[in-house]
C-alpha cells in the first residue's frame, strides 16, 4: 500500500497559511507553557517527594513485612513526627535566639569592626570593603526581605500532597503518561520513565549521605566552639546541602550571626568551622558520592541551578539538581540514544 506523499512546499497560499498555522501553535503552547511554569515546577517537586517516599517505604516493607500502602504511610507520618519533634523541640528557642540576635545585631556589627581593628590585617580588610560593609541598619532592613519565604508554605504543601499521591498510585500516573505516545513506542517510553526514577533515586541517596556528614560534622563542631543551638544549626546546614553551592552558603550566615551576637571570636570559629566542613564536603565527599551515585558534573549543576532559578524562580533553584539529573537522563536515552544514533544500544526503537 502506498504511503501518501507530504504536502508539497511550494510557496502557494496554502502553504504559507499552513507554516504560519503551526508557527502559531508552537508559540502558543510555549506561551502557555510559560505560564503555568510554577506549575510545572511544582509537579516535578511532587514528582522528588515521591521518589523520596517510595526510596524510603521499600526497606520498611521488605523489613516488617506489610503491604506496599501500609509501609508508604508508617514512612509518611514518621517523617511528619520527626519534624513536629524538631520544631517543637528548637522552633521557640530558636525564634527566641534570633529574635534577640535581631536587637543585637548593631552592636555585634560595631563589635566586629573594634575586634578587626585591632589587627593590621582587619584593618587592611576594612579599607579594603570601605564603604559597601553593611551597618547594622542595613541589615535589620535586609532580614525582613527573608520572610517572604514564608509565602511558599502553602507551595510547598502542595508539593507535599503531590508526591503524596503519586507515591501512594504510582502506577496509574506511569500508565496514564505511557499512554500518551503511539503503541509502539510505550515500551521505550515506560523504559526511559523507570531509568530516570533509578537515576533520582541513586541521587537521592547519595544527596542524603552528603546531607549526613555535613550536617553532623557542622553540628559537632559549632558545639565544640560553644555556638548556641549547634543541632538546629547543624541540621540546617545538613538540608541546604540538597541546593548545592547556593544553599550551604546561605547557612552559614545564621550560624556565624549566632556567634557573633555572643562575641567576634566565637563568630570566627563558627565561621572556621564552616570552612572546613564545606571544604571537606566540596571537594572529597560530594564529588565521590556523586561519582558513586550519578555522574552530573559540577558546572552542568551550577549552570542549572542558575538557569532554573531564572525560569522558575525560588523553586527552580531548590530542585535544580534533581531536574538537571532527570533532564539528562531524557536527553541522552531519548534524544542521543533514540535520534542520533538510534542503532548504536540495545533498547533503539524499542
Amino acid at each position: 500500500m502506498e504511503q501518501p506523499l507530504p504536502p508539497p512546499s511550494d510557496g502557494s497560499t496554502i502553504d504559507v497559511a499552513r507554516k504560519v498555522l503551526v508557527g502559531t501553535l508552537i508559540i502558543a503552547v510555549l506561551i502557555a507553557l510559560w505560564q503555568i511554569a510554577l506549575v510545572l515546577v511544582l509537579g516535578f517537586g511532587g514528582i522528588t517527594v515521591a521518589v523520596v517516599l517510595r526510596t524510603m517505604a521499600a526497606p520498611v516493607q521488605r523489613v516488617l513485612r506489610v503491604p506496599d500502602h501500609l509501609a508508604l504511610l508508617i514512612v509518611t507520618l514518621g517523617l511528619f513526627a520527626l519534624a513536629i519533634a524538631f520544631f517543637t523541640t528548637f522552633g521557640a528557642l530558636a525564634v527566641d535566639q534570633f529574635t534577640t540576635l535581631l536587637k543585637e545585631i548593631p552592636g555585634a556589627v560595631v563589635a566586629g569592626r573594634n575586634w578587626l581593628e585591632k589587627y593590621q590585617e582587619g584593618r587592611w580588610f576594612l579599607s579594603l570593603i570601605g564603604n559597601s560593609a553593611p551597618s547594622g541598619e542595613t541589615l535589620l532592613q535586609a532580614i525582613p526581605l527573608a520572610g517572604g519565604v514564608l509565602g511558599g508554605l502553602g507551595e510547598a504543601l502542595l508539593v507535599l500532597m503531590v508526591g503524596i499521591y503519586l507515591a501512594a498510585d504510582p502506577g496509574t500516573y506511569e500508565r496514564g503518561v505511557v499512554r500518551l505516545f503511539p503503541p509502539h513506542r510505550r515500551h521505550r517510553v515506560l523504559h526511559i520513565m523507570n531509568a530516570t526514577g533509578e537515576a533520582l533515586q541513586r541521587w537521592l541517596l547519595g544527596v542524603v549521605l552528603d546531607m549526613l556528614f555535613v550536617g553532623s560534622i557542622t553540628g559537632i563542631g559549632l558545639w565544640l566552639v560553644g555556638v548556641p543551638l549547634p543541632l538546629a544549626l547543624g541540621l540546617l546546614t545538613g538540608v541546604s546541602v540538597f541546593v548545592p553551592y547556593i544553599g550551604p552558603t546561605a547557612a552559614v550566615i545564621p550560624g556565624v550571626l549566632l556567634g557573633l551576637s555572643v562575641s567576634p571570636t566565637l563568630a570566627f570559629y563558627a565561621a572556621l568551622v564552616y570552612a572546613v566542613a564545606l571544604t571537606i564536603e566540596g571537594n572529597v565527599t560530594q564529588p565521590l558520592l556523586q561519582r558513586w551515585a550519578v555522574s552530573l558534573s559540577p558546572v552542568i549543576n551550577l549552570l542549572a541551578i542558575v538557569a532554573f532559578g531564572i525560569i522558575f524562580g525560588v523553586w527552580g533553584a531548590v530542585l535544580a539538581t534533581p531536574m538537571a539529573v532527570a533532564l539528562s537522563t531524557l536527553i541522552r536515552m531519548a534524544y542521543i540514544e533514540d535520534v542520533l544514533e538510534p542503532g548504536h544500544h540495545p533498547h533503539g526503537a524499542s
